[in-house]
């Protein structure tokens, strides 16, 4: 295994087709991305692993991590993310989790 450049380690073993970022809307047309769980078409699955499907940089054991890998690295600003507790938007769903964890003890 090797310590990759996102900090994760990976074997750097998968081998598949990667999809091309530039055709997010896909050739047959149904690869609308109009939620954060939309991101799950991009997530693909060999020995037990995830990667990313559009840069094949990342691969962690769950599946949410690379989607949220997706949002930050590919769709960053893509989706609202509005804290209900007090309205600040964020640019991924995971920021929002950290900062309701942190400033409102959700």
């Amino acid at each position: 295994e090797s310590y990759d450049d996102y900090g994760q380690y990976g074997d750097q073993g998968y081998d598949g087709q990667m999809i091309d970022p530039n055709m997010t809307a896909g050739a047959d047309g149904n690869k609308d991305v109009r939620s954060f769980d939309d991101l799950v078409q991009f997530v693909l699955r060999e020995d037990g692993r995830y990667f990313c499907g559009l840069c094949n940089a990342f691969s962690h054991k769950w599946k949410d991590n690379v989607k949220n890998h997706i949002e930050a690295k590919h769709f960053k600003g893509h989706f609202e993310h509005i804290c209900d507790a007090c309205g600040y938007e964020f640019t991924t769903k995971k920021a929002l989790q950290y900062h309701r964890g942190k400033y409102h003890k959700v």
